[in-house]
């Protein structure tokens, strides 16, 4: 074979592989159109999906978006990125092309020249302009403020939606933007605007009835006027804070008293809970809503905090207790009491007492309900802040205002229980060591206390059922000391209070029911809740 045969070949074999490259590279391209070069005074988009229709609409968008942005970014370097809605999309660019696309149209790009895209926006922005203008021509007319306020909602609303809240001007030419204008038309209105909540703070039911009366500067009624409101969870309580903490939101539309009745959510994550209402004006509609639409509704926003029941004796369960003597104190069989603890009689009243300590959940609902900013030391320690854990960090103050918060509510009279009372109930009519028996904690499990093998601080509430006493009461020995309204055997000046039971962070021979300890009332301990008396009639 020729030396010249053998170059051709070799001629040919190369130009074969630079072909195969260049092909490759070319359909890579189409396949990738993310990928494609971009150049200089143009704007691109890019869209992937799994149909061709959705990709083309997906780069369009990205297209449209790219460009209001570059325009805004201008103007201000920045700002953040303008999204635009569906409807938006298709208004414009209606005769646009992809640029690249692969096979199956999966993979789009689009692009358009700059000079081009400021030639159809500005057609566009005059076409935005004549539509809007009626709206605009309210604002300036005798309309009534719900009008007046509605009417710039719309407007605000359209520019948001078309990605026009930074670029529109009032007219063609003008350095004044059109939101500004209508923003500032609605500033003082809406600053003269008064919403109030019939229901007051606090404990509600099935039955309760949820209303907004608005009305202006003067007490007159404003009707007509179309309001935002909103139910949200609490989220005072750390633990129970979440991404997918659920919102349920509403339009109203007062009538001609100014007043406009809500609905209380149907979901069952609104039952039992603690919840906020807001009620504010409705311009933040949009899922393109500016931040000055945000700012003029939180201006004008009101809201209640309330916790919900569906059954409120179902939720707080209590168990009764019998007037009369008992013996408090050491029982006869228990070798490890100390003088401190010797036996004597003792006669109460008839109370009922709580089955459980009071929970965080419990604890938080009071601080929402209350708008406290006094948090207990460790809520915010996953630790300590579980919902049906037993509150903690708390003074005796702390706990003797949430039983006079609980009061307020429910019309009974709530209150810590003195030594003596929670001896009695510890005991559930018997004569025992523990509230469970005499076995010892560590014989089966029956509490929380330091060594349990099980937790390593305190337990959700009636985790040791085995613990329970007679009358169905939990954690009477264990988890966490509760305070009393007592002092034993101390100075009445001295600050000090009686806790008893005994807590997680104790060995098993503290959980003995006549044991006890005084501590610093003022303080909160992470070992150290409380429960409840409420009193009854004789």
């Amino acid at each position: 074979m020729s030396r010249t045969i053998v170059r051709n070949r070799i001629k040919i074999l190369a130009a074969s592989l630079c072909i195969m490259v260049m092909g490759d590279f070319a359909f890579s391209a189409k396949k990738n159109p993310e990928m494609v070069k971009e150049e200089e005074g143009f704007y691109y988009g890019y869209g992937k999906a799994s149909n061709k229709e959705e990709a083309e609409f997906s780069a369009k968008k990205d297209l449209i978006e790219t460009a209001l942005t570059a325009n805004v970014r201008a103007k201000n370097p920045k700002a953040s990125r303008v999204n635009v809605s569906d409807d938006a999309v298709k208004s414009r660019l209606s005769n646009i092309k992809p640029f690249a696309q692969d096979k199956p149209g999966l993979n789009v790009t689009y692009r358009i020249k700059v000079a081009d895209w400021e030639k159809d926006e500005k057609s566009f922005s005059q076409k935005l302009r004549d539509s809007l203008s009626a709206r605009y021509a309210k604002l300036t007319s005798n309309a009534s403020a719900a009008e007046k306020i509605n009417e710039a909602v719309e407007i605000l609303n359209v520019l948001a939606a078309n990605g026009e809240t930074e670029l529109l001007t009032i007219q063609e030419g003008s350095t004044e933007l059109y939101s500004k204008k209508v923003e500032a038309a609605c500033s003082s209105i809406v600053k003269s605007l008064n919403l109030s909540i019939s229901v007051p703070d606090g404990f509600i039911g099935e039955n309760t009835k949820f209303a907004v009366k608005a009305t202006d500067a003067s007490g007159k009624a404003i009707s007509g006027l179309n309001l935002k409101a909103s139910w949200e969870l609490s989220t005072v309580l750390p633990s129970t804070v979440s991404d997918e903490n659920p919102e349920v939101i509403a339009i109203l539309k007062t009538d001609s008293l100014g007043n406009a009745t809500i609905d209380y959510p149907v979901a069952d994550a609104f039952k039992n809970k603690a919840v906020t209402l807001t009620v504010s004006t409705a311009f933040a509609t949009s899922a393109h809503a500016s931040a000055a639409m945000k700012k003029l509704d939180a201006t004008s926003a009101v809201d209640g905090c309330y916790v919900h029941f569906e059954n409120f004796a179902e939720s707080h369960k209590s168990a009764p207790v019998p007037a009369g003597e008992f013996s408090a104190g050491a029982v006869a069989q228990d070798t490890r009491a100390g003088k401190k603890e010797a036996a004597h009689v003792v006669e109460t009243g008839a109370y009922e007492i709580d089955i459980a300590p009071v929970t965080n959940a419990e604890y938080a609902a009071f601080l929402h309900a209350t708008r406290s900013t006094s948090i207990p030391e460790y809520f915010d320690n996953s630790d300590y802040n579980q919902p049906t854990q037993p509150v903690v960090g708390v003074s005796a103050a702390d706990a003797e205002a949430y039983a006079e918060w609980l009061s307020s509510q429910t019309g009974s009279t709530y209150r810590l229980p003195t030594e003596e009372e929670w001896e009695k109930a510890a005991r559930a009519g018997t004569e025992s060591i523990y509230p469970w028996g005499d076995d010892a904690p560590n014989k089966g499990k029956k509490a929380n206390y330091k060594g349990n093998g099980k937790f390593k601080a305190p337990s959700p509430v009636g985790s040791f059922e085995s613990g329970n006493n007679g009358w169905g009461l939990v954690d009477m020995a264990g988890n966490v000391s509760e305070w009393t309204s007592s002092a034993h055997n101390a100075d009445a000046e001295s600050g000090m209070r009686t806790v008893k039971g005994g807590s997680w962070m104790d060995g098993p021979t503290d959980l003995r029911i006549s044991n006890y300890r005084n501590i610093d009332s003022q303080s909160g301990y992470p070992e150290v809740g409380f429960r409840l008396v409420k009193e009854v009639s004789e």
